[in-house]
């Protein structure tokens, strides 16, 4: 889908962010098909006089192992996936899916299991590494899910992985002083009504070196301040498991009710443990040229106009004190064609229907046109 040219920058953008130098030890964790675009990685790590280390697995695969799963297969799966990881300098995950609904015919208790006993602590070992990066590779799969054509995807995605990050750092300096001295934060949206505070939580611009592609500024909630209730508007995608119109209402920074199309797997989430009912996250989408949802985590949380919550772990970049053993985003988009919204810190107006208000901000609305 992408062409060489395309995937070569890309290449670049990847190897840079992870810093990536002679004798390091790089694991290239791929899991769906993209051939081609490995092949290139595996050589720019060597013309780097790197190690890389290819872990490879179909969807179909990893579909059969948790299909016939236990306690047992599972701590042996993931015993050995930490000990190669342990070794490691980087860790680059690739995800290539071409039906994203692929896990829904698998038995939920087995999905839980696998979640709770591989996939979690699998990825909360590599999220400890100094340098990672996940990078979903587009396919038709994809853009059949986002509802547009391929070629449409392809431009998205090329766009929005190669853009000034440098400038977005310049431009949104701004907006980090601000929420630096925020106590407040207000976040209106049909449905929606929820405050909290953030005094003193600290932010953190993420700038294409853990996500690809990126754009977005992240803190979070003082654990126990969220009031109010709030409706996502667009999908969550969960290890193969889809979550929408997610409803979740808050009492000291606590879940007390919650609704979705899925309830059973919200239920699910919310159940993993005491900190899976808290906010670990709360970020603000930059990325100029995802501009609508494509009902794919990992883009649309970036999507400029947008906002996100998580439940469960918090970062250390902005650490709240949450611990849990998930990390779960839901987004809700608040350009004015999809329901608008206005956000608001100590009381001020900084944004409404996706546009930052200030006039010390109004250069990130710019950047919705396309300028470099």
């Amino acid at each position: 889908m992408l062409s060489t040219v395309q995937q070569k920058e890309i290449i670049q953008r990847l190897i840079t962010s992870n810093h990536i130098q002679k004798g390091n030890k790089v694991m290239i964790d791929v899991q769906g098909e993209v051939n081609n675009f490995v092949n290139e990685i595996i050589k720019e790590i060597y013309n780097r006089g790197a190690l890389p280390y290819l872990r490879t697995y179909k969807t179909k695969h990893i579909k059969e192992l948790i299909m016939g799963s236990s306690e047992e297969s599972l701590k042996l799966w993931l015993d050995q996936e930490l000990y190669r990881l342990k070794n490691m300098d980087v860790y680059i995950g690739i995800k290539s899916h071409e039906n994203l609904y692929e896990f829904e015919d698998i038995p939920k208790d087995k999905l839980s299991l696998y979640n709770r006993r591989f996939l979690n602590p699998y990825q909360h070992a590599y999220l400890m590494k100094e340098n990672w990066t996940l990078l979903q590779y587009p396919t038709y799969g994809m853009a059949q899910l986002a509802k547009i054509g391929s070629t449409e995807l392809a431009d998205t995605y090329y766009k929005a992985s190669t853009f000034n990050y440098e400038k977005l750092k310049r431009d949104v300096i701004p907006l980090q002083r601000l929420m630096n001295k925020t106590n407040t934060v207000e976040i209106k949206s049909p449905n929606t009504n929820l405050t909290f505070s953030m005094k003193r939580i600290g932010n953190y611009l993420c700038d294409c070196k853990y996500n690809i592609p990126d754009g977005e500024i992240f803190s979070a909630p003082i654990k126990e301040t969220v009031e109010g209730y709030i409706h996502f508007n667009c999908i969550t995608s969960l290890n193969g498991e889809l979550l929408e119109d997610v409803f979740l209402e808050f009492k000291n920074g606590k879940v007390i009710s919650f609704k979705s199309r899925n309830q059973d797997t919200l239920h699910r989430i919310i159940s993993t443990d005491e900190g899976s009912q808290y906010i670990g996250e709360f970020g603000i989408g930059l990325n100029p040229y995802i501009k609508k949802p494509l009902n794919n985590l990992l883009f649309d949380e970036k999507m400029f106009g947008s906002l996100h919550l998580a439940l469960g772990q918090t970062f250390p970049m902005a650490y709240n004190g949450n611990e849990s053993s998930i990390h779960v985003d839901f987004i809700l988009n608040q350009q004015k064609e999809y329901g608008g919204g206005e956000l608001f810190f100590d009381g001020e107006l900084i944004r409404k229907d996706g546009l930052f208000i200030p006039e010390e901000l109004q250069q990130l609305n710019y950047l919705m046109e396309g300028e470099n």
